[in-house]
């Protein structure tokens, strides 16, 4: 049995009885067997709201934008990914460490929802529940147990960090690490078409391209204060869907989290057409690891980022012709 949900109930309601903590950020459970959302806890009340399913898959730690002027300690429910994300935040000094209290949640890999209605599993279902390595999925007046693995997210199935590189608190047990598949392979593939093949390829995704900014909003590295494409003046999108500006916004972003990329897969499983944004920036994660060696954003948030650190011995020439 997963005793993990009451553990963040019981160290919740703990957080806001003695005043660690004023706000608690987790998850809770909307109307469809699907639908697991952040939720805002300020009050003892509101505690059962609190779960932990196999589809708490949000990044948590872009939240912490809305609450600039929260008083008190913030307690911040992360898994891997999201403590990532978080350090991130760290680095561009858009989260304070010492206002967030981060409970850590070991993490076995999460599923997604498309791929169990793609197998036809989806009709009639009312909830789902992972034991060990299997999924339990209960359907009215019945009951049906298929392999956990072949329903993850394609980012759990490749993740190093199924447990927080760093937390507060570790709430139940640690999840083991496993190897995992080369998270570029499907860089790699890209890579072996030729210019106008991939010029051909990422045009017929960003013609699918609707403009939402859902990619942008939830990617813990998108966190300006204002984000150029929502000045007002100068306008740097017009309305109108072409294709150019849509290629130019995609392609800025992908400059604009560069380095900074936590690779926690949020832009493509938030985007609504589909579009897989995150060959985008593992490309660019890719050649920043073979130009300076293994970095990876967000893992140690003292550790300098490539692409902004400056050093008068930088081998680079850059000032020879």
């Amino acid at each position: 049995m997963n005793k993990l949900p009451e553990i963040i109930k019981k160290t919740a309601a703990a957080l806001l009885q003695s005043g660690e903590a004023t706000l608690i950020i987790g998850y809770g459970k909307g109307d469809l067997w699907w639908q697991s959302y952040p939720v805002f806890i300020r009050e003892e009340k509101d505690i059962d709201r609190l779960i932990w399913d196999p589809f708490c898959v949000p990044n948590l730690s872009k939240y912490l934008l809305e609450e600039p002027a929260q008083a008190g300690k913030i307690a911040l429910f992360v898994k891997g990914c999201d403590v990532l994300g978080f350090n991130q935040m760290l680095r561009d000094n858009r989260a304070s460490r010492d206002k967030v209290l981060l409970l850590g949640l070991p993490c076995p890999g999460l599923v997604d929802p498309q791929k169990i209605k793609k197998a036809g599993l989806g009709h009639g279902l009312r909830e789902v529940e992972r034991q060990g390595e299997e999924l339990l999925l209960f359907s009215d007046g019945e009951e049906k147990k298929v392999p956990a693995g072949d329903f993850l997210y394609e980012k759990c199935q490749v993740c190093r960090h199924p447990n927080p590189v760093a937390c507060d608190r570790l709430l139940g047990e640690p999840v083991e690490v496993r190897p995992s598949p080369d998270r570029f392979n499907g860089v790699e593939e890209l890579e072996k078409l030729d210019h106008d093949g991939r010029f051909a390829y990422w045009k017929r995704q960003f013609e699918r391209c609707i403009r939402c900014f859902a990619c942008r909003n939830v990617c813990p590295a998108c966190s300006c204060r204002q984000c150029v494409f929502d000045i007002p003046e100068p306008r740097w999108l017009g309305k109108a869907l072409e294709l150019s500006e849509t290629q130019f916004y995609q392609i800025i972003r992908a400059y604009h989290v560069a380095g900074r990329c936590v690779d926690c897969g949020e832009c493509t499983r938030a985007c609504p057409v589909g579009i897989p944004l995150r060959e985008l920036n593992r490309k660019f994660i890719k050649d920043i690891d073979e130009l300076y060696g293994p970095y990876e954003a967000g893992a140690d948030p003292e550790e300098e980022s490539p692409l902004l650190t400056y050093r008068t011995d930088d081998p680079a020439a850059f000032t020879e012709s």
